[in-house]
């Protein structure tokens, strides 16, 4: 990097995005509830860690919206809130140990709403319509938790 400031072929070796990091929005009012025992790493707030998943990996799973990962947890396929819907990824721990160590943590099962960022926005042990709702509308702005 000292060696890019002042000669030009050096810049173009720099890769400026291997020096940057996604930020923690810990204490953000759109944060969601989060749940006891889980990794501190896929906390409310904190960008989701990308898990190898078969041939592929879990961030481009995620798609372009807001997405409900449930790991091991039973859930609709869908949940609304205020016209805005996310869709379900379904996953088990079993498809991946990395999986398991950084969203499940010493739980059994998991559900996370994740925003289109790719930030955890809440997370639960399990489903729940009525909380997930509530963080659902937090997280769009619309409501307080």
């Amino acid at each position: 990097l000292d060696l890019a400031q002042d000669v030009p072929f050096a810049r173009s070796i720099v890769n400026s995005g291997r020096l940057s990091v996604p930020c923690t929005y810990d204490g953000s009012p759109l944060n969601g509830p989060d749940c006891e025992g889980m990794p501190s790493r896929s906390r409310p707030g904190s960008p989701c860690p990308d898990a190898p998943l078969g041939k592929g990996w879990l961030l481009p799973a995620l798609g372009q919206g807001f997405t409900l990962l449930t790991i091991d947890a039973d859930a609709p396929q869908s949940i609304s809130v205020h016209g805005v819907t996310a869709k379900r990824l379904a996953l088990s721990a079993a498809a991946s140990t990395a999986l398991a160590a950084r969203y499940l943590g010493a739980a059994s099962s998991a559900v996370y709403l994740i925003r289109p960022d790719s930030h955890v926005g809440a997370r639960w042990a399990r489903f729940d319509h009525a909380a997930v709702s509530r963080a659902f509308a937090r997280l769009l702005a619309l409501e307080e938790e």
